[in-house]
């Protein structure tokens, strides 16, 4: 079978000597006319383009993305971790399951496939219906779109390969602005939405639909309009996000293609308040307390083989080991990546039930935290002297030199743990299997929550779009209400500026380790700063006389400090490549 040499661009030259079909790897020997005239072996073929989608909740990727930013901690178990959070990025590509730098690097392979898809579908014609070619088509274009997007997000603007090169073609293009590669990431979603079903068959789902499509282009926008990308506040920027974001919204609110999908009924966390030391010298809990909140939003990640929230996931990263990132090994066995320890800094930005910061509700009581909070924290973190295991009489010790936080590698650093894709009382003594894990892309409340964004820049709070229905607090308000928050309290919705902050806390809160809150942090120039950088954690002292048994206090000194400066805001091309063309230009900085 005929082979070439792949590279980078177009997956012919950059990735250095690497032999790769131009048709397809089979081990039956299938030549072109045999891929490309017979549907299935096509569909097959086609298929291989969805191997590099990056899935942000591996175990197997020693780079996690919640850890390079202020979403939490995670101890060094491999060397690949502590270099990316000190910063040096080139060095990553070359470190072992770095996946969020080589392996979405990886994906000009993929990419080749999508245009060798569009060349050579003309040879199904005849051997396929129009549906099917239309689904292939369609898949090829937002794929190519996807990866591109991938890349826009990290690195910038690239040169968008619209062709399948050959050996005998000239590889050096420079490379667009991250204006010009957004377009062209849209033109492609465009063509995908006119072609791809509005959903999949069950046989199908994960493959990526119209809606998918619109809002796939919808981010690509935001990320555009967003002052990294756009320091000079081009407002037509923001106005095609908002029209983006507002687009996929009239699509769910009039087909009913998606919603949110709704809490019902409460459920409940118990929680020590007081223990003493038994004759055996061991720690033994005395009295408890419940909190009542409301429940099911973690319905939308776990448990459901689908819902009609999620517009597009990586269906095949669906696991059931997910939360092995997310516990500690006196609780259940993991691996290399283990002991996710969310910061204070996120913990903090939970909100009251009364939909008050923590900071400006006179009822909050810093030394009984725990009480009164959003429902989505309750459903995102663990505390101290929480009930969480299949053990009735075990309650979790994240005070210092407790079982969950002993001061070595995999264990709490910061006296919390993560609970958003941890199901109830999976651990070592249950033998209960977890749940498959939703590892999703776009859900609508990210939608409603783009919208808000795009539309507050545009004019504010109370700002709506030209044909929109609803105004930006009106958008954030519907994803609050889902979980029985109130609507944003009237003292944040005084000027854009101070409804940001609000915008960015609920995407914070209501995105927290979806892949989302790096990128987040990165669009808005705010990853550089102290306040993203320095992780806090918070430590117990044992008193009786506490609400919680414990006084709580927060460290005057991070315990943890991630390395960013304004040159990670656009990640380096690894340097075999940035060298390779003088037309390919590396990122400032690198």
């Amino acid at each position: 079978m005929k082979k070439i040499l792949l590279v980078i661009f177009s997956a012919v030259v950059l990735f250095g000597c690497e032999n790769y079909l131009d048709k397809v790897e089979d081990s039956a020997g299938l030549q072109a006319d045999d891929v490309y005239t017979d549907y299935l072996n096509f569909r097959k073929f086609e298929d291989r383009m969805y191997k590099d989608m990056n899935d942000y909740l591996s175990a197997g990727d020693y780079t996690y993305i919640a850890a390079l930013c202020d979403e939490g901690h995670l101890g060094p178990g491999w060397e690949t971790m502590p270099i990316a959070q000190n910063g040096d990025w080139i060095r990553s590509y070359n470190t072992g399951q770095a996946l969020q730098f080589y392996g979405v690097w990886g994906a000009w392979e993929s990419i080749r496939i999508a245009n060798l898809v569009l060349e050579n579908l003309p040879q199904l014609e005849g051997a396929a219906t129009t549906d099917q070619m239309n689904q292939l088509k369609g898949q090829a274009h937002f794929m190519r779109a996807w990866y591109y997007y991938e890349f826009l997000k990290r690195q910038g603007g690239m040169p968008y390969i619209q062709k399948a090169f050959k050996g005998t073609d000239d590889f050096a293009r420079t490379r667009l602005s991250y204006h010009e590669t957004a377009l062209k990431i849209a033109a492609d979603c465009d063509t995908a939405v006119l072609l791809l079903p509005a959903k999949w068959d069950d046989a199908n789902i994960g493959r990526p639909t119209a809606g998918a499509a619109m809002a796939l282009k919808s981010s690509t926008f935001l990320f555009d309009a967003s002052p990294s990308n756009n320091p000079s506040g081009d407002a037509s920027k923001w106005e095609a996000a908002a029209s983006a974001a507002w687009d996929v919204i009239k699509l769910a609110e009039s087909t009913g293609r998606y919603k949110l999908l709704q809490s019902k009924g409460t459920d409940h966390v118990t929680y020590a308040t007081e223990w003493k030391i038994n004759e055996e010298g061991e720690r033994e809990v005395t009295n408890t307390e419940s909190i009542e909140y409301i429940s099911g939003f973690d319905s939308i990640f776990m448990y459901r083989p689908y819902n009609d929230e999620i517009i597009w996931e990586n269906y095949s990263a669906s696991y059931s080991s997910g939360y092995s990132v997310f516990t500690v090994p006196s609780l259940s066995a993991g691996g290399v990546i283990q002991g996710f320890s969310p910061t204070a800094n996120i913990v903090d930005l939970f909100e009251t039930k009364q939909g008050l910061s923590i900071q400006d509700d006179p009822d909050f009581d810093d030394q009984d935290p725990f009480i009164d909070r959003d429902p989505r924290f309750y459903q995102s973190i663990l505390f101290n002297g929480e009930r969480w295991t299949s053990q009735t009489d075990r309650y979790m010790e994240l005070f210092e030199g407790g079982n969950e936080r002993k001061g070595e590698e995999h264990y709490s650093t910061s006296g919390y743990l993560a609970r958003k894709f941890w199901a109830k009382n999976v651990d070592q003594w249950s033998g209960t299997q977890a749940p498959n894990t939703h590892v999703i892309y776009f859900r609508l409340a990210d939608m409603y929550l783009q919208y808000a964004e795009a539309a507050n820049e545009l004019g504010g709070p109370n700002h709506k779009i030209s044909g929109a229905t609803l105004s930006a607090v009106e958008a954030l308000n519907i994803v609050r209400a889902r979980v029985g928050m109130p609507g944003v309290n009237s003292i944040y919705l005084g000027s854009k500026e101070s409804f940001r902050e609000r915008i960015k806390a609920e995407r914070a809160v209501e995105l927290y380790l979806e892949g989302k809150r790096f990128f987040d942090l990165s669009r808005w120039g705010d990853a550089h700063k102290a306040e993203h950088r320095e992780l806090y954690g918070i430590d117990f002292q044992a008193d009786a006389g506490s609400p919680t048994g414990y006084i709580i206090s927060r460290p005057t000194t991070p315990f943890f400090t991630l390395t960013f400066g304004q040159k990670h805001y656009k990640w380096p091309i690894p340097l075999e490549d940035a060298l390779m063309f003088e037309e390919f230009k590396q990122n400032p900085g690198w």
